[in-house]
């Protein structure tokens, strides 16, 4: 009896072992077919969400190369290296198994652009500067004077290079409320007058830089009104005290 159990016993220890045994050569093969072949080589990298950033950009920062092993990849190096470029918010990387690479990216966009030294610096609403450009590639956007730039870098945030406050806000609750979108020029210069020359010709004297948000609200109020009632004004003054003074074309 003894001798049975003995002999079951070394029959289900021998099972165990090759079972192990088997799973060790399984994990050994699959680790070969995945690492070893060229089973799992990239062939196809796509990138989507660029408009900025050229493609050559994107693959070059994700450090995702053709004929590269798909699992060798460093995803979270990827994205860093990506988001490290002026117009790239955020980036993800997917793999797409066997062959395929897929970047996603979410591009910041240009608000506002600063006249600087016979070239034009690119802002978002975040404040990165994002480009420095010879001419003006988008007219449409309004122009920034009175901020003064030294040794900036792309990418670097416009606010943490300025000692004044209040440009921030200014520019973070006209592009919420849409105000920015109407304005040609922001003269921040005087730093108790705010000057602003609309794009239909309007000018707008905002005072210093306090209850910004509050005096936007009011500036968004008359303009919804002048246009209502398709008033011609001249100018619109917001430093004369509480009340603001409407100047229309018949004074």
């Amino acid at each position: 009896m003894k001798k049975r159990k003995n002999s079951k016993r070394r029959v289900e220890k021998r099972k165990r072992i090759l079972k192990f045994l088997l799973f060790v050569l399984i994990l050994i093969l699959l680790y070969l077919f995945a690492f070893k072949t060229n089973f799992f080589s990239i062939r196809n990298i796509e990138v989507v969400g660029n408009k900025k950033t050229s493609y050559d950009q994107v693959i070059k920062a994700s450090m995702c190369n053709k004929g590269e092993n798909i699992f060798k990849i460093n995803k979270k190096k990827g994205k860093e290296s990506l988001e490290r470029l002026p117009y790239i918010r955020e980036a993800r990387i997917k793999r797409k198994l066997p062959k395929g690479i897929i970047i996603q990216i979410d591009e910041r966009k240009e608000i506002a652009v600063i006249p600087y030294i016979g070239s034009f610096v690119y802002v978002d609403k975040e404040g990165y500067i994002l480009a420095v450009e010879k001419k003006i590639e988008e007219a449409s956007l309004p122009q920034i004077f009175g901020l003064k730039l030294e040794d900036f870098e792309l990418g670097s945030n416009l606010y943490s290079l300025l000692e004044r406050e209040g440009i921030e806000e200014f520019i973070a609750y006209s592009q919420q409320s849409n105000l920015l979108s109407l304005m040609k020029y922001i003269n921040f210069t005087d730093n108790n007058n705010t000057m602003i020359e609309l794009k239909d010709g309007i000018k707008v004297a905002f005072g210093p830089l306090n209850n910004v948000k509050y005096k936007l609200s009011f500036l968004n109020n008359i303009l919804e009104d002048i246009d209502e009632k398709d008033i011609n004004v001249k100018k619109i003054l917001l430093n004369k005290g509480d009340n603001p003074i409407v100047v229309t074309d018949d004074r």
